[in-house]
């Protein structure tokens, strides 16, 4: 596996290549999925807080999780709850007028008092969510205390929530240290958050097919940030590279602790 997966020989180039090809189809297939669309419907649907209705909303109901107007929750098939106290925000009420030229145009904009309740406030059909796969074995246990080791030695620090299972939490680090690798604090701001997503899932993804450890998630994960075989095929370059040299960094740390 080492050797196969750490030196940039065409076989190799051409395994990590059916990767991504599987990777690109698995990412269509989510992206077209009724679960993801109807997720994003629903999300599109919630309250775009400006920094000021943050504030707003914060310092009214700091427990507050998703918000949105009482017909917005109509929409979504619940209720507000009789006696719920709305959360005051600001609504932009814009002016509109005549140009000089007798075209149709927004001519002043101010706001009005409007209302949105928090989900702790409504009742009725439960919220579509995505299913997260969960990749369960004590062989993820072993390999994410030696990847956890690496990325320590490498001067990397995660907080990885506890309870996921070891599989995921596997998946994810390799994803962070895909990020720290490839997208140094100095050179971020020259990648789109959807280049340097991209980037580290499909990275991470390839590592993770080399260690034989499954990523059932990361096609929706892609989907979300709207990655296309398109912008996979853009970033095969970059995400070849990152692939073969996380591999070399992470295998021999891997060969000595089976070793010892």
């Amino acid at each position: 596996m080492t050797a196969e997966t750490t030196n940039p020989t065409a076989a190799t180039l051409a395994k990590i290549d059916a990767w991504m090809q599987r990777l690109a189809d698995e990412t269509d297939q989510a992206a077209q999925s009724a679960e993801l669309t109807r997720y994003l419907t629903t999300l599109a649907r919630f309250y775009t807080y400006s920094a000021h209705n943050c504030a707003l909303i914060a310092m009214q109901r700091p427990d507050a999780t998703r918000v949105a107007g009482y017909r917005a929750w109509q929409a979504l098939g619940r209720q507000v709850i009789k006696g719920a106290k709305g959360i005051t925000i600001l609504c932009p009420a814009p002016i509109k007028g005549k140009t000089e030229q007798g075209d149709d145009a927004v001519i002043a904009l101010r706001f009005r008092t409007g209302y949105v309740f928090d989900l702790a406030d409504t009742q009725g059909d439960d919220l579509p969510a995505l299913t997260v796969h969960a990749v369960e074995g004590d062989r993820y246990d072993t390999l994410l205390r030696q990847l956890i080791g690496i990325a320590e030695r490498g001067g990397l620090r995660i907080e990885l929530k506890e309870g996921n299972p070891a599989g995921n939490l596997c998946k994810t680090l390799v994803h962070e240290m895909c990020h720290e690798r490839m997208h140094r604090a100095e050179e971020r701001r020259t990648f789109t958050t959807q280049q340097a997503e991209c980037q580290a899932e499909a990275v991470a993804y390839g590592v993770c097919a080399a260690l034989a450890i499954p990523c059932p998630n990361t096609p929706t994960y892609l989907a979300l940030y709207k990655v296309s075989r398109v912008t996979l095929a853009a970033n095969l370059t970059a995400i070849r590279a990152g692939v073969a040299a996380l591999m070399e960094e992470i295998a021999p740390a891997l060969d000595a602790a089976r070793a010892a």
